[in-house]
């Protein structure tokens, strides 16, 4: 039975393959209708979802509580804070908890992590050389690309080492 009420939004590179991926969202404090535009980078690394301690300051944000994190530079503890978070499909994701941080990269305020990548279907593919990032709310089917000939792809049966086509093969481990 097919799910109703489907939405999603689609990233595309303009040329090559993204190392970062990024789009723009809005922090919306809770019980406001329009939110601070802001870029965010979608991290399938980070458990939980953050915003730079800039734009925590900048909407006032009063902390809801504090969280032990687990970054580059070791654990730190930060605040949190209760926001709504507007995607690029004009969903409002509500009642997300993140944790302050005091700067990202590429120039985003945010980042959005596995607590909300989960609720929808997402996927990245980079075909013919262009990395396409789409994300659906609610998950509606498993995207399985062996299970599911319709995508072209078939089971991995044999792993080359080395570069693709080449003829590499790892050293024989030594007896002792």
């Amino acid at each position: 039975m097919p799910v109703s009420n489907i939405t999603a939004f689609t990233v595309k590179s303009n040329g090559g393959l993204l190392r970062v991926l990024i789009t723009d969202i809005q922090v919306i404090v809770t019980g406001n209708t329009t939110g601070l535009p802001i870029k965010a980078i979608w991290d399938t690394g980070a458990t939980g979802s953050a915003i730079t301690k800039k734009v925590a300051q900048k909407l006032g944000l009063i902390p809801t509580g504090m969280a032990q994190v687990s970054t580059a530079n070791g654990i730190a503890t930060q605040n949190t804070y209760t926001i709504n978070i507007g995607l690029p499909n004009h969903v409002v994701i509500q009642n997300v908890i993140v944790t302050e941080i005091d700067a990202l990269s590429a120039g985003c305020d945010a980042l959005i992590g596995m607590d909300v990548i989960t609720i929808g279907d997402f996927s990245i593919t980079n075909h013919q050389g262009i990395t396409c990032m789409s994300f659906r709310l609610p998950s509606s089917h498993e995207l399985d690309y062996v299970k599911n000939p319709q995508y072209g792809m078939t089971p991995i049966t044999h792993i080359t080492h080395g570069k693709p086509g080449s003829n590499y093969t790892p050293p024989k481990k030594r007896r002792k």
